[in-house]
């Protein structure tokens, strides 16, 4: 049917209304711009943003109030048509968020869907709120915001897969989704459409999973920057011979490639990215490369930073390098390089000498005696060969490198004399290290040094007797360590004020003297080390900033006040002072403490109870916003609590009760009394290490006490304990294997110390601990970890030794010595096959001696004296083995026993001769002699018997030689009878 002319002025007039709604829309939005304020409907997606924002401690959200959002800070509108065009809220505190221990800027709460409505947006930037994507998936909504040209989205700690649909930005140039902390995943298979993509940031998403990565990646030919550090791939791009040419790439532009911590565990040569000739940044480390450095190398001409280290290279750097004169920063630590430190510089371009600015060869085992080729690099900044074999004195000439900043030298065997004339032309210098060499750093007592140093290391060099006075001058220095260095006397007045802003302290293991402060709490620092020194006076009131204090074999006596500070305390080690007095009670307000250490001390009274109850009665006046912390708090996070050789006193301290993580606890020779808590396995769940030994504990050891699966060293011993041992000791998991693996975090000599950007262990490898074992006092390091011990001797416990205690398969050192126990030894003590030493001394046990004991080839100490035994003497190998000098002396006191190696004769012993001890001692030799006496007749004789049987010629010679032997015989026997016969007939 034919359409009629009014069907067409009916439409016009319609798509006419529709054009001008459109414009009025467009002209109504352009207007609301034009008089200063957003468009409403995306004004209303950012406020529902805020709203799902529950945390905001940096204020970023501060300003988003009024009708005006292009004015919000963080949001940028387009002046043409006032869409909002970038929401940039990267949080700027975020090294120290993540590296440090103060409270977080980063925002919490949810990404809001609403985010979906800026239709226009460009730029997209939430990077560094590592709460605000904390176990959740990236939202699906960024996928739909299809005019993005910038995504960041890094260290947000997102979880899960990756979504597909970031396909659909099609414009984007920038994606940064690095997730260092999160659990991201992905297969990749979306990324070929990102055809306008110039950099791409994936670091920390696992790609395992992601098929054919390369072709993946190579499917971006605008790509300008690449970094897949840290995401698990594999090595299926490696070729590892040599006609294997490297695979083609359309990556022609890519200048930076960053494929660090993919253990891909092959060789270097022939991979893929040498032959991407644009690159001017390589990033390789930690990658599991091994075997001699790549000729392919020198194809990279453009380079101008290479990191290749913690790999596996060996030998010299090739000498195909000569093309690299762009190369200004070279990074080669912890491989096997080998050679003369000379020979490595002169193979480095001579056209990069002016250029180089950091050389990095640390953790290698380069030589040389001398550093005059570093010379020629000029420009050198950063140079850098801890631990290494490099010996000699140092050059004066090292002061006319001007620009050098970085100056580590640590752990060689450099000699010598430093003057003042080494460091004259170092204007530049903010960082050296010379620790662990034989160096004396002599200087004038007023000089003033050209730099400002903010890292000083000089631990074990002579810097003389008196303190180093140019540290007066080094007002920005950060972290001063000079253990070891010789110096003596007290520190001088200025020090104190003059390295307030320091960080890490270090002044141990020298002979200061003198007393400390009474307030620190104007420093900075965070780490104080001052043990092994001749420090007098009391503890100081402490910074709020410190993590680390170790004040341990001084002198001091007491603390300063009951609250001494220090909230962010995790280490303190203050053992072997004289410090008397009570425990502070700022410990309930150590919130963070991993570690106490008040052993060998005078402290006397009880532990505060950090229970809420007593906190309320603690005058809070003075930090009531710390008090009130610890109050919401049901716990605190102590792992190690050493007590040992004091005065102190009162019940099984409730302190430990606020300690669910603790795991090694020693409150030995003390005065602690009374009966130990039925709490005691329910509240520290994961102890490993329990030392009471010798305090005045009394009571029934409770049940609980075989509730520790983690426990490894229980030590009960010099106490008045009674009744019975607990019987159900298969609780006991760690000792009844021998195999049982030690845990990390079981372990208290490793605990972990969070530093601003990396993680150290600060193990407990100070103090020596005391064990009884093999009838002797041993000093045990950190190797006690490994024991397995139970000593409850000396205290007043009867009743049977449990059968279940030879269960514990794992366990090398038991002493149940000196206390009431009777019955026999168990009769299954055989199983226990890690046991070395055994002291059941001086109890009523009777009965035999099992034959299982027999059975325990590691044995090496064993002791039944002074007890009811009866019966043979058991004999073995290795019971025969123990106490060679005087054997008798493990049984002594038990008149029952009888057989070797006691006196006493076994009823039904027949020795052929001597007596019973002679027989027991030479038996044995004289029958194992016997029996290979007949068997070497046996087989002597049937040897002969065999050869004449079946050799014929061998037969006839036997025989033959045996007519001639008898026919000689009987002449010679003729001829003598006859001449005999003559000599008699004569007479």
């Amino acid at each position: 049917m034919a359409r009629t002319p009014s069907c067409y002025y009916l439409l016009t007039i319609i798509l006419l209304l529709a054009a001008l709604a459109l414009a009025t829309t467009t002209s109504s939005a352009v207007a609301d711009a034009a008089n200063g304020s957003c468009i409403a409907a995306e004004r209303a997606a950012l406020l529902s943003f805020k709203a799902g924002i529950t945390s905001d401690p940096a204020n970023l959200l501060g300003s988003w109030h009024g009708r005006d959002c292009c004015q919000w800070s963080g949001i940028n509108c387009s002046s043409r048509t006032g869409h909002v065009v970038k929401l940039d809220l990267y949080n700027h505190f975020f090294e120290e968020d993540y590296h440090g221990n103060v409270l977080s800027h980063s925002l919490r709460g949810q990404i809001s869907s609403s985010l979906r409505s800026l239709r226009h947006l460009k730029h997209l930037d939430l990077s560094a709120n590592k709460h605000l994507g904390h176990g959740m998936p990236i939202p699906d909504f960024v996928g739909s915001l299809d005019r993005l040209v910038f995504l960041d989205l890094s260290f947000m700690n997102f979880s899960g897969r990756v979504p597909q649909n970031l396909g659909n930005l099609t414009k984007l140039l920038y994606l940064n989704i690095f997730n260092y902390y999160g659990t991201t995943h992905s297969d990749i298979s979306w990324l070929p459409r990102l055809q306008s993509l110039q950099t791409l940031e994936l670091g920390g998403v696992n790609l395992s999973s992601a098929v054919d990565w390369f072709h993946k990646v190579n499917a971006l030919p605008n790509l300008v920057a690449l970094s897949l550090h840290n995401c698990a791939l594999n090595n299926s791009l490696s070729h590892t011979t040599t006609a294997s040419p490297p695979l083609p790439h359309n990556l022609t532009l890519l200048q930076l490639l960053d494929l660090s911590q993919n253990h891909l565990n092959s060789r270097a040569a022939n991979n893929w990215f040498w032959g991407v000739t644009s690159l001017k940044s390589l990033y390789i480390y930690d990658c599991g490369f091994a075997g001699a450095f790549p000729d392919e190398l020198g194809n990279l001409t453009l380079l101008e930073t290479l990191y290749m280290s913690d790999n596996n290279f060996v030998g010299m750097i090739p000498a195909t390098l000569s093309g690299l004169c762009n190369l200004q920063s070279l990074t080669l630590s912890n491989n096997i390089i080998s050679g003369d430190i000379a020979d490595l510089i002169y193979r480095l371009p001579t056209c990069s000498w002016k250029n180089l600015q950091v050389l990095s060869l640390e953790g290698n085992n380069i030589t040389g005696t001398t550093l005059e080729a570093v010379l020629h690099l000029t420009s050198l900044q950063v140079f850098n060969v801890i631990s290494n074999d490099l010996r000699g004195r140092v050059p004066v000439e090292i002061g006319t490198l001007a620009n050098l900043t970085t100056l580590y030298l640590a752990d060689n065997g450099f000699s010598g004399v430093l003057s003042e004339s080494h460091f004259a032309g170092l204007t530049n210098l903010k960082q050296i290290d010379l620790s662990n060499n034989h160096l004396e750093v002599i200087v004038g007592p007023d000089w003033v040094p050209p730099f400002n140093l903010n890292w000083a290391e000089f631990g074990s060099c002579h810097l003389g007797s008196r303190f180093p006075q140019w540290l007066r001058w080094q007002k920005d220095i950060d972290k001063l360590h000079i253990p070891n260095t010789g110096i003596i006397g007290e520190l001088p007045i200025w020090f104190w004020t003059s390295i307030s802003r320091v960080t890490s302290l270090d002044i141990s293991l020298n002979q200061i003297s003198g007393k400390l402060p009474l307030s620190l709490e104007f420093m900075s620092v965070r780490r104080l080390l001052l043990q092994s020194n001749q420090l007098t006076g009391l503890v100081p009131l402490l910074p709020r900033s410190v993590e680390i204090l170790d004040i341990s074999r001084n002198n001091l006596t007491g603390f300063v006040a009951s609250n001494i500070g220090a909230p962010s305390l995790q280490f303190a080690i203050l053992f072997s002072n004289s410090i008397t007095g009570a425990i502070p009670k700022s410990i309930c307000l150590w919130s963070k403490l991993l570690v106490l250490d008040l052993s060998s001390n005078l402290l006397t009274g009880e532990l505060p109870d950090c229970g809420t109850k007593q906190l309320k009665h603690w005058d809070t006046s003075s930090n009531s916003t710390s008090i009130a912390k610890s109050k919401s708090s049901s716990s605190l996070e102590v792992r190690t609590l050493l007590l040992r050789n004091n005065s102190l006193s009162g019940g099984f301290p409730l302190f430990l009760r606020q300690c669910r993580n603790v795991v090694f606890v020693d409150l030995a020779q003390n005065r602690f009394s009374g009966k130990l808590p039925v709490w005691i396995s329910k509240e520290m769940p994961a102890l490993v290490i329990l030392r009471l030994r010798c305090n005045n504990f009394s009571g029934e050891i409770p049940i609980g006490i075989a509730n520790f699966p983690a426990l490894r060293i229980l030590d009960l011993s010099n106490n008045n304990f009674y009744g019975a041992i607990p019987q159900h000791l298969a609780g006991l998991e760690s000792l009844t294997a021998s195999d049982k693996a030690l845990v990390p975090a079981e372990n208290p000599f490793e605990e972990e110390y969070q530093e601003m950007y990396w993680s150290s262990d600060t193990g407990l490898f100070n103090d020596s601990l005391p064990v009884v074992i093999k009838g002797k006092v041993l000093g045990y390091r950190e190797n006690v970890i490994y024991l397995m011990s139970i000593d409850l001797s000396c205290n007043s416990l009867t009743g049977k030794i449990p059968e279940e205690m030879s269960y514990l398969a794992g366990l090398i050192n038991l002493n149940l010595s000196s206390n009431f126990l009777s019955g026999q030894i168990p009769y299954k003590i055989g199983n226990m096959q890690s046991l070395e030493s055994l002291d059941l001394t001086k109890n009523h046990l009777a009965g035999e001696i099992p034959w299982g004991l027999s059975d325990l080839t590691s044995l090496a100490y064993l002791n039944l004296s002074y007890n009811d035994l009866s019966g043979r003497i058991p004999s073995g190998r290795q019971l025969d083995t123990l106490q060679t000098d005087d054997p008798a002396s493990m049984y002594i006191g038990n008149p029952g026993l009888c057989g070797r190696p006691v006196p006493k004769q076994c009823p039904g012993d027949q020795p052929s001769q001597g007596d019973s001890v002679e027989w027991h001692k030479y038996g044995l030799f004289q029958m194992d002699f016997l029996l290979s006496l007949i068997v070497g007749f046996v087989a002597g004789v049937w040897m002969v018997f065999c050869g004449l049987l079946f050799a014929k010629k061998w037969r006839g010679a036997y025989f033959r030689l045996f007519d001639k032997l008898c026919d000689k015989v009987y002449v010679i026997s003729l001829v003598t009878w006859h001449k005999w016969s003559g000599i008699n007939g004569e007479n």
